[in-house]
């Protein structure tokens, strides 16, 4: 549809010049209007986003993925922030170039700043860190706090001085480092959550703790040697641990068969002593026939042991001697 059918054309061949330039001006002004006005009547927000919407100024809600409809011309104001990203912080260095060999400054001027930090014992130490947050409350993080990435840069700074400051040397470099870490995180959440910044932190990354490069040699003596002693005392409780069960276990088994053995002859003392009682009590009942029994008893036990025997009545002096050389002489 052009504009001859509504006599546009007409309508400005009749007007004077000054009034022809007057109506097209009026035509591109609603034109604009209408442009600006459908573009502006509309938003989009992004899967890992959410959106604040402000009315001249004024917070009006927060709304989530997808297609949404707003007061054109200015009226409705967008703020979107990402809301499901893990955002980071670098201290102490920096990331030029990530990837599969990530580059990475250490050195300039304002990572040593940074990373310099004065331990309890009053060394010096750099540190590495990283912290990563989320946005947990858009409203919060747009409209408490100026600028939150400075002051969660700032707070990190403080926080992280203040743990190194309440340790060692040696507890910094070598033992302290996961407290270090869990500790700052939580000084951290605390004092954002009082500037209502809308962030939560989730995890403090130590990349490193080192000593400045003046004193790098003799601390890295220390350590070798801390490890040497440590390695000796692992070798020394590992013999320990193998050769202590060991000797528990002869000394228990030792013990478990004297205590056997000690049932045993306690058991067999018993039972001879109630046999004998026994036998005592049948003896006393018949003497003469009991000492009789008992005697033919133990010469069916040993005659056939014996042999040949060759009896002689007592007093019989004139008896021949006889030597049987046949069967190695008399018994």
């Amino acid at each position: 549809m052009n504009n001859d059918q509504f006599g546009w054309d007409d309508i400005k061949t009749q007007l004077p010049p000054p009034k022809r330039i007057l109506m097209t001006l009026a035509l591109a002004i609603v034109l604009i209007l209408t442009v600006w006005g459908v573009t502006s009547s509309y938003y989009t927000v992004q899967a890992a986003e959410e959106a604040v919407v402000l009315r001249f100024g004024k917070y009006q809600g927060t709304s989530g993925p997808g297609f949404h409809f707003k007061v054109p011309f200015g009226v409705d104001k967008i703020l979107k922030g990402e809301v499901k990203t893990v955002h980071s912080e670098e201290f102490g260095y920096r990331t030029l170039r990530a990837g599969v060999q990530s580059e990475i400054d250490y050195r300039s001027p304002k990572c040593v700043y940074e990373g310099t930090v004065l331990t309890g014992d009053l060394n010096l130490v750099v540190v590495a860190w990283e912290v990563r947050y989320k946005i947990k409350n858009l409203q919060d993080y747009f409209f408490e706090v100026r600028d939150v990435p400075n002051t969660i840069r700032d707070v990190s700074q403080a926080a992280m001085r203040l743990e190194v400051g309440n340790r060692s040397v040696d507890e910094v470099l070598m033992t302290d480092r996961s407290k270090i870490e869990s500790e700052v995180a939580k000084r951290m959440q605390l004092v954002l959550n009082e500037f209502k910044a809308g962030v939560h932190i989730v995890k403090i990354n130590l990349k490193r703790a080192i000593p400045p490069a003046q004193v790098r040699d003799a601390f890295s003596g220390v350590n070798r040697a801390i490890q040497d002693r440590d390695r000796i005392i692992n070798e020394a409780e590992g013999q320990r641990n193998q050769k202590v069960p060991a000797a528990r276990g002869t000394a228990e088994r030792a013990i478990s068969e004297a205590q056997g053995y000690k049932a045993a002859r306690i058991n067999r003392a018993k039972g001879e002593t109630s046999a004998f009682l026994s036998v005592l009590d049948q003896y006393k009942k018949a003497e003469d026939v009991t000492r009789a029994r008992l005697y033919f008893e133990t010469l069916e036990q040993v005659l056939p042991k014996v042999g040949e025997l060759l009896l002689i009545e007592g007093g019989q002096n004139n008896l021949l001697k006889h030597l049987d050389l046949k069967r190695g002489g008399i018994r």
